[in-house]
């Protein structure tokens, strides 16, 4: 389980913004969380993004019938597992509080793209001081037109833990979105991905 930086960056770029489901996969022991208490986590140093999707996704799974809680409210201290040990103790914990399975989002990666090309492939920035312009850069006449764009994707894991370690990930949702506009679109998309998936 990682606690990492989350959705801040979404909200310092401005453009279109496509949202797309790249890819899902689903276990067959997905069924196996019709009465589970499922813990919804969001990852992100920022405790306002992190409250903002852990409430938006545990209300809508709420809204289908399902007894979910968002982790700011039963751990409001969750920190990140380093450790195996660590790792144990914190599955511990949530076993203790009756928590059977877990919803886990993150920023997964971006991808910046210039005139239509691959620039770089990154992980999560641990800064985000340099925002990008999506303008022309315009320094000189003799310089051509860069248009750079920034796609991120979101991933969701579902994990249930009552099954044996090797089995407890039942799904996974990836989730593509290229120079986001509209944080609140993004965060009704996402979660409306994720609650479809428990329909």
């Amino acid at each position: 389980m990682r606690l990492a930086p989350f959705l801040l960056v979404l909200l310092c770029f401005s453009g279109c913004s496509p949202i797309k489901l790249m890819d899902s996969w689903k276990s067959q022991n997905f069924e196996s969380l019709v009465n589970s208490r499922i813990l919804v986590i969001s990852e992100s140093e920022e405790e306002a993004v992190r409250k903002s999707y852990e409430t938006a996704i545990a209300t809508k799974l709420r809204v289908q019938n399902f007894d979910a809680i968002e982790s700011h409210k039963k751990f409001p201290s969750l920190k990140e597992a380093n450790t195996p040990e660590e790792m144990s103790q914190t599955v511990q914990m949530f076993r203790d509080a009756g928590i059977s399975a877990i919803i886990l989002t993150s920023l997964k990666q971006t991808i910046e793209t210039q005139n239509g090309n691959m620039a770089s492939q990154t992980d999560i920035p641990s800064s985000y001081a340099d925002k990008a312009s999506f303008g022309p850069n315009v320094a000189s006449s003799n310089v051509p037109v860069v248009s750079t764009s920034k796609t991120y994707v979101l991933e969701a894991l579902t994990y249930n833990l009552t099954l044996a370690k090797d089995k407890q990930l039942v799904n996974v949702c990836l989730v593509d979105v290229t120079d986001p506009d509209a944080p609140e679109k993004i965060q009704k998309t996402f979660t409306k991905i994720i609650a479809d998936q428990f329909k």
